[in-house]
């Protein structure tokens, strides 16, 4: 069993396609090539390894060592599925993982006024969702006028934010 700490999303099974056991499969990193084994949470919670037998990128269809037919492929369907976070493709300079920011303690004036509990990026621009000490939910631009550095050895960011942005 994997841990939960070394463990990501990376996409997700849908449903079955054809007969044989394969699956219709979404994988969230852009270009990222999977590894051969890949997890799946159980109804307990545990992490569960998946055999990749064949993949194709083009299709958007995987298959599974023992899982060869469309019954036992039924059980797999609508579940994330999560890679180790060491497989990940390595990212360029100023960009990172979600769930690296994630939690992270929001400093502005070196004093910690919340923590990042989301990121919302359906829009054009993305925005961090920050959990502030007053309990309320503010949206802050993910944007460098705003994110003056991100410490992830220290999991903080530091913040540069508009005025009137705590009477929000």
């Amino acid at each position: 069993m994997e841990k939960k700490e070394n463990l990501v999303i990376a996409g997700k099974i849908h449903g079955t396609h054809g007969v044989k056991g394969d699956l219709k499969i979404e994988v969230f990193p852009p270009n990222f090539k999977l590894p051969q084994t890949i997890y799946i949470k159980d109804k307990e919670g545990n992490f569960k390894p998946l055999e990749i037998e064949a993949y194709s990128k083009r299709k958007g269809l995987i298959k599974f060592k023992e899982y060869d037919d469309i019954d036992k492929a039924k059980k797999l369907k609508h579940n994330y599925f999560y890679v180790k976070t060491s497989q990940l493709p390595e990212l360029g300079k100023d960009t990172f993982y979600e769930y690296q920011l994630l939690d992270m303690d929001v400093v502005f004036n070196d004093k910690v006024i919340g923590k990042i509990i989301k990121i919302d990026d359906r829009l054009s621009q993305a925005y961090l969702l920050i959990k502030c000490i007053d309990d309320k939910i503010r949206h802050l631009p993910f944007i460098k006028e705003f994110i003056k550095d991100i410490d992830l050895e220290n999991k903080k960011v530091i913040v540069n934010l508009p005025d009137g942005w705590f009477t929000l």
